[in-house]
């Protein structure tokens, strides 16, 4: 079964794609950019690199044309929501016109033969003022995010118009970057600084909340849409799926948590920072987790702290400490 990962050398396209390739019923395929090739690729593994770039369709429409995929998951994007604000050309064609570009590609090259295109979305897609299902009033609020809700509806509409077997999987905020080495991002942050011998860590808005996904669990959200549909499981092609845990802390709790177990003597400063109309608060609600677990198999097996436990644990092996 020939698997096209995009976004093959990011944080959870390197995680799917050793998932994958080690299940031994896949033969996967990373689509990379030619500047990627200075970012790790997996290796020891059957995992095989081809070069293209989203922005190009003739590149894309090549790699649909030698790989003949039959699983297509779409991860590739810029995702850095800060830079969107200031480069919201640039995400839009990356994030959307490459997604027109890839699953043009696809209808006119692979249409007989793929069972099925996930297409990831984002939370930051929605009205956040109740738990997100997938299916909340649409409220993008940044460039980021109004060039994601563009893709799925794109996506959605080439389900409806032409058959493509689309299916979108909207996970909430993961963390466990150790196999990417991706420090930037608040979990990860807390954790290295902390691991690293600081005292005292400066931090933004202490009060805004998010149900926060261990990079396990949100691999294993695609990989149980895959399976799903090759066995022939009803009600899962055509529609949005929400991936969390259902439970909500608030940015103070998730570091004091971390805090306690590395370095509780710590000093953590907080500062109301927050992005342009950042959204307070991010949950899954329990009943798309709910959805996820009758339909495609699917539930979180770590909660916050079994994970954080295990994120700490890997930053401990790459920084030696």
């Amino acid at each position: 079964m020939r698997v096209l990962i995009t976004g093959a050398t990011g944080f959870i396209g390197t995680a799917l794609a050793k998932r994958l390739s080690e299940d031994g019923e896949f033969e996967v395929y990373g689509l990379v950019r030619f500047v990627s090739q200075g970012r790790k690729l997996l290796s020891n593994s059957n995992v095989e690199y081809v070069v293209g770039d989203l922005t190009d369709y003739y590149s894309i429409e090549k790699v649909v044309r030698q790989v003949r995929p039959e699983v297509v998951v779409h991860l590739g994007a810029l995702t850095p929501v800060s830079e969107s604000y200031t480069q919201p050309v640039t995400y839009a064609e990356t994030n959307y016109i490459g997604t027109i570009h890839l699953l043009e590609a696809l209808r006119r090259h692979s249409r007989e033969q793929v069972r099925v295109v996930v297409v990831a979305g984002t939370t930051e897609m929605f009205d956040t003022d109740r738990d997100i299902d997938g299916y909340n009033e649409f409220k993008p609020e940044s460039p980021y995010a109004v060039s994601k809700v563009a893709s799925v509806l794109y996506a959605e509409y080439t389900h409806r118009a032409f058959g493509l077997p689309i299916v979108v999987a909207i996970p909430t905020n993961t963390y466990g970057r150790a196999i990417v080495n991706q420090r930037h991002f608040f979990i990860e942050k807390v954790i290295t600084e902390l691991l690293m011998g600081k005292k005292e860590l400066y931090l933004g808005n202490p009060d805004a909340v998010r149900d926060w996904l261990f990079r396990e669990d949100h691999v294993d959200a695609y990989v149980s849409i895959i399976k799903s549909v090759l066995d022939g499981r009803d009600g899962v092609v055509g529609r949005r799926f929400v991936f969390g845990t259902g439970f909500g802390y608030t940015t103070r709790e998730t570091a004091e948590l971390i805090k306690e177990l590395i370095n509780p003597g710590a000093t953590l400063h907080w500062w109301s920072h927050a992005r342009p109309a950042e959204s307070s608060r991010i949950v899954i609600s329990k009943e798309a987790i709910t959805k996820a677990k009758e339909v495609l198999g699917w539930y979180p097996k770590y909660d916050l702290q079994s994970g954080i436990k295990q994120a700490i644990n890997e930053w401990r092996e790459v920084l030696g400490v």
